[in-house]
């Protein structure tokens, strides 16, 4: 939007240099003043000063001078506009829509926390906003607020690692927090303090290194992930087990075809609590159920279909993505 915003200002001094110079020009031809004078003249005019006449005008004059005068003003008022636009009119838009943006913040709950807009702090968020759910970013960079503008992304520019920047992002009814700044170190006292205000937050996060990763888990993370680690490991696994290594790429939704894996939760007294997998009828929307987390916390994989499904189970299955949508509207009605 800004890009936009500074090109039209830009075109609009190229067309005020072009009626400048096309009112230089026309003076000296018109009442054969010089250079000088017929530049002057033409200032004076498009910018409404004032002054009296440099030369007299004969009639062609006059007429000439009306197109200048009517052309000039409105190109000047043109970028009056765009200049105040850019600036007054641009920074009341910021600063009443952080006023919005603080208070949406604020009603959030069940939401997540992304600390940190890197290479992997981009990628979350958009898997989250193609899924719907709710998140806001902690970023300490201001480069990036024209692409979270753009993006109506949800965020706060400030450091995680402080515990009033965690508060205005409403930790108290967040659901999780994501850390994936670029500092190990950073990324341990950010679990650290996320975990101080609920020992019940869930907490993600990277580690660049083992040591880290072990120092993460004591701060009290619930997960993870060593970028070096898992990449390296699905190399290997892309040369040792090919198909396999296709078919989970095809199950995690990295292809064309819309396929797949989602977790659906049983809820208490829904059309599924309390049946057979068999008389739930889940087959009928194209989904496979792949294994089953029980209340217990231990999963039952390949489940019979004689498997009775109990409220809080949940279930995981492979499926095209329109096939979830159905049977989320089937359990919805």
């Amino acid at each position: 939007m800004l890009k936009y915003r500074i090109r039209n200002i830009l075109i609009g001094f190229a067309i005020l240099i072009f009626i400048t110079s096309i009112g230089t020009l026309g003076y000296v031809l018109i009442e054969k003043a010089n250079f000088l004078d017929s530049l002057f003249m033409t200032i004076i005019t498009i910018s409404t000063v004032g002054y009296e006449e440099v030369f007299r005008l004969s009639d062609k004059g006059k007429y000439f001078t009306i197109f200048l005068i009517l052309t000039g003003t409105g190109t000047l008022a043109y970028i009056g506009t765009q200049i105040f636009d850019l600036i007054i009119a641009g920074e009341l838009r910021r600063t009443f829509g952080r006023k919005r943006m603080d208070k949406k913040i604020s009603k959030l709950n069940g939401h997540y926390i992304i600390c940190g807009y890197g290479r992997m702090g981009k990628i979350i968020a958009a898997q989250l906003k193609e899924k719907s759910i709710p998140f806001v970013i902690i970023e300490k960079d201001e480069k990036y607020i024209h692409e979270f503008d753009e993006k109506e992304y949800l965020y706060i520019i400030g450091d995680a690692t402080k515990e009033d920047t965690l508060v205005k992002a409403n930790i108290l009814y967040a659901a999780g927090v994501i850390s994936v700044v670029e500092s190990d170190a950073e990324n341990v006292y950010i679990t650290l303090t996320a975990k101080g205000f609920s020992s019940d937050i869930k907490v993600y996060t990277k580690a660049m290194d083992a040591e880290a990763s072990s120092k993460m888990f004591w701060a009290g993370a619930d997960s993870v992930i060593s970028p070096f680690t898992t990449g390296a490991l699905q190399i290997a696994n892309a040369i040792i087990k090919p198909n396999v290594t296709e078919f989970l790429e095809l199950a995690l939704g990295k292809n064309d075809y819309n396929i797949e894996v989602e977790e659906i939760k049983v809820k208490k007294g829904s059309k599924f609590d309390g049946k057979t997998i068999l008389e739930s009828n889940i087959r009928k929307f194209g989904l496979i159920v792949i294994a089953i987390k029980k209340n217990d916390k231990n999963f039952i994989y390949n489940p019979s279909a004689n498997e009775v499904l109990e409220s809080d189970d949940v279930l995981i299955c492979l499926g095209r993505r329109e096939d979830f949508e159905e049977l989320k509207r089937f359990l919805r009605g």
